[in-house]
C-alpha cells in the first residue's frame, strides 16, 4: 500500500479564513506548551514529580485546559488540533530535558488526550504519524506506553497494524516482537489500560507468529496470548490509569466549566422499576424450592425464569445476576452480624450457587431460548460476583466482609467441578486474577485459600500441555507483588504475617507435588520477591525435577564437572529477556557479546542499570532496575554457555568463565557497581545456583572466579560471602548449587577463605562462619561426632 501523507502542516487550506485562524490558534497553543516546559524546568522539585501529585488548578492543568479551549473555539478546530498535536509529538520525541522527565511526558500525553476530545482526527493522525516513523520512535517503549495508556495511540488502526506486522516480519525481527510483547504485557495484562478489543490486530499478528513457533512452549508470545484469552474470557474491562488517565482528568475537570466536566461522565442506566424486588422474590422462592427436593419443581422454576426473559443472555441477564449477588451478599452479611442467625447465614448464597449449577447442567433443555452457552453462563456468574465484590470493597472499605464472596466462589468451585471441569478452572483462574489482593485487599485471605484449594490448584497444574501453568503463575506473581512492598520495607503487620505464612505453605506444597512448576518459573518469581525474603526464595530455588536424583552435595571430593546433568540447560518458562528487550541496552550488549562492541559499552553499562526518576526509585526501594539486572546477568551467561556449546568448548569450568565477553561484563559490574548495585548483581547470580544443570555450573564457577580475582577489592569478597551465607543460615531447604559453591569456597585452599580479615572481624561473625562450616563439612566426616567431628570439619575447612 502507498505511504499515507504526514499530518497536515499548520496553515493549510481549510476554507475561508480557516488557515489563518489555525495558524493563530497554533501559535497560542505552542505558547502554552513552551510555558509548561518553563514551569517544569525552572522548578527542580517538579522534574521527578508526576501529574497525579499536583493539586487541582495547578498552572500545568490550566495550560492544558487553555490550549483545549483555544482549539475547541476555533472555526478550524480539526486543523488546529492536528497541527498542535504534531507540535506536541515532536516535543515528545525530541530528546530534550522536558521530554526526558516524567512530568514532561505526562503533561504532553495529557495534552494530546485533551485535544483529542475536541478534535477527533488527532488520535488518527498521531497513530498514522507514529506508524510511518523510524524504528527509534516506533519501538520507543516509554513513549508508546504513555500514548497507549492515554488512549491517543490507536493500536487497532489499520495503518498501524499493517506497518507493525511488516515490522515484525512473521517473527524474524525479534526485537520488534519483544517490543510488542512487552507493550501488551504492560498495558493489557499488568495495567489493564486497554482491553483485548483495543489490540485485536496485534494479537492476531502475534497469534500467527506463535503458530509458526508452536514447538517452543517457552515463547513469551504464547504466554501473552494465553493471558489475553483469559482476559477476554473474563470480560475484563480497562482500568483507569493513575496519573494521566485518572488524576489529570480530575485536574482538568476542576479547571473546566461545570457543564464540560459533567459531559464526560457516562452514567449506568438505572435498573427498571421493581426489578430488584422481583429478583429478590424469585430468590426466596428458589430457596424454598430446593429445600423441598422436588426435581420437577426445580425445572419448572428455571422455565419461569426463561419465561420472564431473565436468561436470554442480554443486559437483563447481567442485571439479574448482579442483583442476585448483591441481595445474597447483603443478606449474608446481616445474618453473620447477628449471633442468632449465623446458622442460616449462607442459605441464600448456597442456593444461588445451586441455581447456577442447575442452569449449567440442564442447559441443553432450554438453550433455544437464550444465546448463553455453559461457558458464557459461568463467566457471567463469576464476572458479576467479582464486580459486586469490587463495589462492596470500594464502598465499605474496612467494613468489607469477605465471607459471603468466599462462600459463593467456593460453592461454585465445588458444585461445578463435575459439570464442566476443563473450562471451569480457567474461568475461575481469570476471576481470581480480577480480584487479586492488589485490587481487593480485603479479600486476600479468602483469595489465597481459593487459589490453593485442592479443586483448583492441582487441576490447573495438571491441565493438558501445561496450559494451566500460565494461569497459576499469573496468580502467584499477583500475590508476590502485593506482599513485596511490605516485605521489602520490613513493614509486616499481623495480617501480612499471616498471609506470608500461608504463602510459605502453598510453596511447600508446590515444592513437594509440582517442583517442575517452581523450576521453570523461578526467574519471574525471584524478580517479584524482594532480596530480603531469603526463606521464600530458597524454597523456590530448592526445587528440582522429580525424575532427577540429586547428588549429595556433602560427598567428599565431589567433582560436579563429571555429573551427566551438568551440561544440560534448564527449562525456563519465564520471559527472562523481557526487561532487557525493553531497554536500549540490548543492541549494544548483543554487539559486545559477539565481539563487535567497543569498550565504551562497558564504561556506560552501570548508568543503564539505574532507574530514571526519583519516583520510580521510591516505588522500587532501590536506585537500580532490579529486573533489568536479573535479566542482564542470565542473558549474558546463557549467551556464553550457548557459544561454548556451539564451538564444542566447555560449558562451564575455569576456562569458560575467566575469559570471553560475558565474563568481562560480569567482572566489570562486580568491580564498578557500588555496594547496593553489587549486592543486587550477586543476588542475580546466586538465584541461578539450583539443581545440577549448565546454568548452575556456570554461575558457580563465576562466583568462585570473581572471589579469586578480587585481589584489590576486599569488599567484593565480603559481599560474595554475604550473599552465600545469608542463604545458608536460614531454615532448610537450601538449594543444591548454593551448598556446592559454598563448600568449594571454604574447602579449596585456592581461595584462602579463612585467612581473609572479614571472616574474623568480630567474635560473633567468626562463630557464625564456624557454625556454618561445621554444618557443611561435618556431614561427611566419617561419622565422627562431638568435638572430634567439629575439629575434623574445621581442619578440612581451613585446608
Amino acid at each position: 500500500s502507498s505511504r499515507p501523507p504526514p499530518p497536515p502542516q499548520a496553515g493549510g487550506p481549510s476554507g475561508a479564513g480557516g488557515g489563518a485562524d489555525a495558524r493563530l490558534v497554533l501559535e497560542k497553543c505552542t505558547a502554552c506548551m513552551n510555558k509548561a516546559e518553563e514551569v517544569v524546568l525552572r522548578s527542580p522539585q517538579l522534574l521527578n514529580a508526576s501529574l497525579s501529585s499536583l493539586p487541582q488548578g495547578h498552572d500545568l492543568a490550566q495550560l492544558i485546559m487553555q490550549a483545549r479551549l483555544l482549539v475547541a473555539q476555533s472555526p478550524a478546530r480539526e486543523e488546529a488540533g492536528v497541527a498542535y498535536a504534531q507540535k506536541l509529538c515532536r516535543r515528545l520525541y525530541d530528546g530534550g530535558k522536558f521530554a526526558r522527565c516524567q512530568l514532561g511526558v505526562e503533561w504532553i500525553t495529557a495534552s494530546l488526550a485533551s485535544i483529542n476530545d475536541v478534535a477527533k482526527r488527532v488520535s488518527k493522525e498521531v497513530t498514522t504519524w507514529i506508524a510511518f516513523s523510524d524504528n527509534d520512535r516506533r519501538l520507543n517503549k516509554d513513549m508508546t506506553v504513555a500514548l497507549v495508556n492515554s488512549r491517543v495511540l490507536q493500536l487497532n488502526s489499520p495503518d498501524y497494524v499493517r506497518e507493525m506486522v511488516k515490522l515484525m516480519d512473521m517473527g524474524r525481527n525479534q526485537p520488534a516482537v519483544d517490543f510488542f510483547v512487552g507493550l501488551l504485557s504492560h498495558s493489557l495484562v499488568d495495567k489493564r489500560a486497554i482491553t483485548t478489543a483495543d489490540c485485536v490486530g496485534l494479537l492476531e499478528a502475534l497469534t500467527k507468529i506463535a503458530q509458526a513457533t508452536r514447538g517452543k512452549p517457552s515463547d513469551p508470545v504464547i504466554r501473552l496470548l494465553e493471558e489475553a484469552r483469559g482476559l477476554a474470557r473474563s470480560g475484563a474491562q480497562a482500568v483507569p490509569q493513575p496519573g494521566v488517565d485518572a488524576k489529570a482528568k480530575q485536574m482538568l475537570a476542576g479547571a473546566a466549566p461545570p457543564q464540560a466536566a459533567q459531559a464526560g461522565k457516562a452514567k449506568e442506566a438505572p435498573d427498571p422499576p421493581g426489578l430488584r424486588e422481583q429478583v429478590q422474590f424469585a430468590l426466596e422462592k428458589w430457596v424454598l424450592q430446593i429445600q423441598s427436593n422436588d426435581d420437577r419443581g426445580v425445572l419448572q422454576f428455571m422455565q419461569n425464569l426463561l419465561d420472564q426473559g431473565w436468561l436470554k443472555g442480554d443486559d437483563i441477564t447481567d442485571r439479574f445476576f448482579r442483583i442476585s449477588v448483591e441481595v445474597c451478599a447483603d443478606r449474608c452479611t446481616q445474618q453473620l452480624a447477628d449471633a442468632s442467625m449465623q446458622g442460616i447465614a449462607y442459605v441464600q448464597i448456597d442456593a444461588l450457587s445451586k441455581l447456577v449449577l442447575m442452569l449449567v447442567r440442564y442447559l441443553e433443555e432450554w438453550n433455544r431460548s437464550t444465546t448463553l452457552t455453559k461457558q458464557s453462563l459461568l463467566n457471567k456468574a463469576l464476572a458479576t460476583t467479582v464486580r459486586v465484590m469490587h463495589a462492596h470493597h470500594k464502598e465499605r472499605k474496612t467494613a468489607f466482609n469477605q465471607k459471603p464472596f468466599h462462600r459463593l466462589l467456593m460453592r461454585l468451585l465445588l458444585d461445578l467441578t463435575d459439570a464442566m471441569p476443563e473450562a471451569m478452572i480457567f474461568s475461575f483462574a481469570d476471576a481470581l486474577q480480577a480480584c487479586q489482593p492488589r485490587l481487593v485487599s480485603g479479600f486476600s485471605f479468602a483469595w489465597l485459600e481459593l487459589v490453593s484449594h485442592r479443586s483448583l490448584m492441582p487441576r490447573l497444574l495438571h491441565a493438558k500441555a501445561s496450559k494451566g501453568w500460565t494461569a497459576f503463575h499469573r496468580l502467584m506473581i499477583s500475590l508476590f507483588k502485593y506482599m513485596e512492598p511490605y516485605l521489602r520495607n520490613a513493614d509486616t503487620p499481623e495480617p501480612i504475617k499471616l498471609l506470608y505464612k500461608g504463602t510459605l505453605r502453598v510453596l511447600l506444597v508446590l515444592l513437594h507435588d509440582f517442583p517442575e512448576f517452581l523450576c521453570e518459573y523461578h526467574f519471574s518469581f525471584c524478580d517479584a520477591i524482594p532480596p530480603s525474603c531469603i526463606q521464600l526464595r530458597n524454597l523456590i530455588l530448592s526445587a528440582f525435577p522429580r525424575q532427577m536424583v540429586l547428588p549429595d552435595p556433602f560427598t567428599p571430593q565431589l567433582n560436579i564437572d563429571l555429573l551427566p546433568e551438568i551440561t544440560k540447560p534448564p527449562a525456563i518458562l519465564s520471559p527472562f529477556t523481557q526487561a532487557l528487550a525493553a531497554s536500549p541496552l540490548r543492541p549494544e550488549l548483543d554487539k559486545f557479546l559477539k565481539g563487535r562492541g567497543a569498550n565504551a559499552f562497558l564504561s556506560s553499562l552501570q548508568q543503564h542499570l539505574l532507574l530514571p526518576s526519583q519516583a520510580e526509585t521510591a516505588a522500587a526501594g532501590t536506585r537500580y532496575n532490579t529486573p533489568l539486572i536479573n535479566s542482564l546477568v542470565l542473558y549474558t551467561a546463557a549467551h556464553a554457555i550457548s557459544q561454548n556449546a556451539a564451538t564444542g568448548g566447555p560449558q562451564g569450568g575455569k576456562d569458560a568463565v575467566t575469559r570471553g565477553p560475558s565474563m568481562e561484563v560480569l567482572r566489570k559490574l562486580c568491580r564498578d557497581l557500588d555496594t547496593e548495585g553489587r549486592y543486587l548483581m550477586l543476588n542475580a547470580i546466586a538465584n541461578q545456583l539450583r539443581f545440577p544443570n549448565s546454568h548452575t555450573h556456570y554461575f558457580s564457577c563465576v562466583l568462585l572466579a570473581l572471589f579469586q580475582q578480587a585481589s584489590d577489592h576486599l569488599i567484593e569478597r565480603e559481599q560474595i560471602t554475604r550473599v552465600l551465607i545469608e542463604r545458608l543460615i536460614v531454615n532448610k531447604p537450601h538449594p543444591w548449587g548454593l551448598l556446592v559453591t559454598f563448600i568449594e569456597l571454604i574447602k579449596n585452599p585456592t581461595y584462602d577463605f579463612w585467612n581473609h580479615s572479614f571472616v574474623r572481624s568480630s567474635r560473633e561473625i567468626e562463630q557464625l562462619f564456624q557454625s556454618v562450616a561445621r554444618f557443611c563439612l561435618t556431614q561427611h566426616s566419617g561419622g565422627q561426632g562431638g568435638a572430634a567431628g567439629e575439629e575434623a570439619g574445621m581442619t578440612a575447612a581451613k585446608g
